[in-house]
């Protein structure tokens, strides 16, 4: 009888939770549907839900968030900086998001080419009723990062990307003094390294966008972006850098505007 070879997990995968949401199991489901055996998923929690979600995902590992910090980007340092050192790569998933199944495009993107750092993929934004709201822009310009987000357009968001767990530990994780955007100053910040990043054209994530959740608020989200853009990362972005850069992406959008424009 031929033995079935033992495949060694090479993807970190975090997901932070209040333990709470229901959509968790639905996030839960897509990392394996989508990753299979090469990913380790793990769960960080507070400690009063470990035992609770123990019951419901005995095959999942599930960690307590560190104690004396609070937020999600410090739940997130704690377990990636505790565990990606023992993988290739690594990526973090909300507990109301969850895969598509051309996240495998991002593994292969990843697994194709040994300089890369880091991969991103689109995302489509869905409701609570899990009805399709729309598709992400994005383009292959990664540099322009810094210029588009002077204008408040987001090139990548987090629920699509994988990176090499080596670069987390080379910035040092996220900013903990940003509650809602630390992975928009982590992403300035791995640019600014001249890291090598690939775009690929495919919706990799659903992100749904529901009441209650950090991102929708809106005042802290803006005073966070005003607090960004005045880093000294951001004194590079020349007027014109901008302008170019904002009609070169649009440019690349077009057929995006034009579907949200014939929904509407």
């Amino acid at each position: 009888m031929e033995n079935k070879k033992t495949v060694i997990p090479d993807t970190l995968v975090i997901t932070a939770t209040l333990g709470s949401r229901e959509t968790l199991d639905r996030t839960i489901k897509s990392v394996i549907s989508h990753g299979g055996n090469r990913v380790k998923h793990i769960l960080t929690c507070p400690k009063s839900k470990i035992d609770g979600l123990a019951k419901k995902y005995p095959f999942l590992e599930i960690i307590p968030e560190p104690e004396g910090r609070k937020g999600i980007y410090s739940a997130l340092n704690n377990a990636i900086g505790k565990y990606a050192k023992n993988y290739k790569y690594v990526t973090f998933i909300n507990d109301d998001d969850y895969w598509l199944p051309d996240f495998k495009k991002l593994f292969s993107a990843m697994d194709n080419d040994e300089d890369l750092d880091g991969v991103y993929g689109r995302t489509m934004f869905m409701s609570e009723e899990d009805t399709i709201i729309g598709e992400q822009t994005s383009s292959s310009r990664y540099k322009a990062f810094k210029a588009l987000l002077s204008k408040k357009i987001v090139l990548f968001t987090q629920q699509s990307t994988l990176i090499k767990s080596e670069l987390f530990y080379t910035i040092g994780g996220f900013d903990e003094s940003y509650k809602l955007i630390a992975d928009s100053k982590f992403w300035v910040e791995a640019i600014d390294l001249n890291t090598k990043f690939k775009y690929v054209n495919v919706l990799a994530a659903a992100y749904t966008l529901q009441e209650g959740q950090l991102s929708s608020d809106k005042e802290t989200q803006g005073a966070e972006y005003i607090k960004l853009l005045n880093e000294s990362n951001f004194k590079s972005v020349g007027f014109s850098d901008i302008v170019i850069e904002s009609f070169l992406f649009r440019m690349a959008n077009i057929s995006i505007y034009l579907k949200r424009y014939l929904k509407l």
